[in-house]
């Protein structure tokens, strides 16, 4: 049995294999982060809690503009255009990538005072450990990158266990012999310490790769893929972090970190979405080039409705899993999870439209959409977070996920119409149809919370369908499983 398993794996093709690897690495990162939560806030404070999340918000919002993202897009196009010269590229984008940071902490330090207590609203030494993370981090995301362009899980594997079991773990020790009143200190400043040793290992063998510090070529190059895309990448973040920032401000860091909790438990069925997504992009760009709509349209379908199946599971074990993970201080909350919970379903849905429009470098229109649904976001928090407190934040996450989900469907049906002729790629009435039994469900999820009889019938009946539909299922994954494996070729 084991041998037959072993002979299966090694005549998997590389990128097939690479794929399976990339989404352990994506379940270790997400799957540590979740499995500390239980920890974290019993050693914490509800309000300590919430400072450490709005510092981890304040930390991705900042790192768009210190170190421009130049491990996103730009650095998977540049490895395509210059195959030769990938060590020089990823030293000198690092190079570029501190200078940046560099500059805008320059920037900062005359206005701290004014920065500190009115814009990120933490102590001065909490922004310089920031600041402190964001000069070493960039040198191992340009080197992660890479190994997910070249297909080497193996060292991807290693050093992400490695960097995420020490993240999650080393904290949690300092917390428990530091006194109480230094714990949030304590975990803040032992991830930060953990995340400097290992960019400054992963900067300096980058640079002994290749002694180029500066490249103007790559410099160039960089900074005009990227620049335009900063409102995009800004817009995600925003979407995903500013109301833990807006709620701290207008409400207090107590609720914040409730919100924050409920937050990352709504989010965790994400982990299975990305996963999803990201090995649905090569079947997808295949078959737009050979005209197989009908097949995506089908796909779209079958994984809008696993998806939806898998939001109304979370949204129905909401309470138990609050229980089980948080204290009594955060189980107010949980009439939130549903809510948030269907941000997943529609960021996959959006994804979708999203996947088109990049297979026509349509990137214009995404970033216009990105912007809209992050400008109504912060809209919206300002004027219901004050009045309603953090239950505002996650309706406006919905709506804003929703709104995301619209434009990018204009978009798509726009391009498609001016590239092929095409209305639309998939079936409008279909995914609306998924979509309003999805949101109808997990409403119902938010006034079934004290009442578990129904809320676990729901599970049972979404188990019976999934069983019902199996073969339907296996059917699609080893299609998926064909199209991943042609791309060696």
């Amino acid at each position: 049995m084991l041998n037959r398993i072993v002979k299966r794996y090694r005549l998997i093709p590389i990128p097939a294999k690479a794929s399976l690897w990339f989404v352990v690495c994506s379940v270790i990162q997400n799957g540590c982060k979740f499995l500390s939560m239980p920890f974290l806030v019993r050693l914490l404070s509800t309000e300590e809690y919430g400072v450490y999340s709005v510092f981890l918000s304040w930390t991705s919002i900042l790192s768009i503009f210190a170190t421009l993202n130049l491990h996103a897009g730009v650095c998977n196009n540049a490895m395509h255009k210059y195959p030769e010269r990938r060590n020089e590229y990823i030293s000198a984008s690092q190079s570029l990538a501190i200078m940046v940071t560099t500059v805008i902490f320059i920037l900062y330090l005359p206005l701290s005072r004014l920065m500190d207590r009115e814009i990120l609203g933490l102590e001065h030494g909490l922004v310089l450990l920031i600041f402190l993370q964001l000069f070493f981090t960039e040198g191992f995301q340009l080197w992660t990158t890479r190994q997910r362009y070249e297909y080497k899980y193996v060292p991807l594997l290693i050093y992400t266990a490695l960097l995420s079991l020490s993240y999650t773990t080393i904290p949690l020790v300092a917390a428990l012999f530091t006194p109480a009143d230094r714990r949030l200190i304590a975990v803040i400043g032992t991830g930060v310490a953990i995340q400097v040793l290992f960019g400054c290992g992963f900067i300096l063998y980058n640079y002994i790769k290749s002694r180029q510090f500066f490249i103007w070529e790559f410099w160039h190059y960089s900074l005009q893929f990227n620049l335009p895309l900063i409102p995009h990448y800004l817009s995600n973040v925003i979407l995903g972090q500013a109301d833990r920032v807006m709620i701290k401000k207008y409400i207090g860091a107590s609720e914040a970190g409730i919100y924050n909790l409920v937050y990352t438990v709504s989010l965790a069925a994400s982990i299975i979405t990305g996963a999803i997504n990201n090995a649905i992009i090569p079947y997808t760009y295949e078959r737009m080039k050979k005209c197989s709509y009908v097949d995506l349209r089908a796909l779209a379908n079958i994984l809008l409705a696993f998806i939806g199946g898998v939001v109304m599971i979370l949204s129905a074990l909401a309470p138990e899993i609050i229980q089980i993970i948080a204290t009594d201080e955060y189980y107010d909350a949980i009439r939130l999870v549903p809510v948030i919970a269907m941000s997943v379903y529609f960021i996959f849905l959006y994804s979708l439209f999203a996947n088109i429009e990049f297979y026509f470098e349509a990137n214009h229109f995404i970033a216009i959409a990105s912007a809209t649904a992050a400008f109504a976001n912060i809209i919206l928090n300002l004027l219901f977070i004050p009045k309603y407190g953090y239950y505002a934040a996650g309706y406006t996450t919905l709506f804003c996920y929703m709104l995301l989900s619209v434009a990018h469907c204009l978009f798509m049906r726009s391009v498609c119409n001016w590239k092929i002729g095409v209305a639309s790629i998939y079936d409008g009435k279909t995914i609306l149809a998924i979509s309003t039994v999805v949101v109808i469900s997990a409403a119902g999820m938010v006034f079934a919370c004290d009442h578990p009889l129904i809320r676990y019938l729901l599970v049972a009946i979404i188990g019976i369908v999934c069983w019902l539909k199996r073969k339907l299922l296996t059917k699609i994954m080893s299609s998926l499983k064909k199209d991943i494996s042609q791309q060696e070729d």
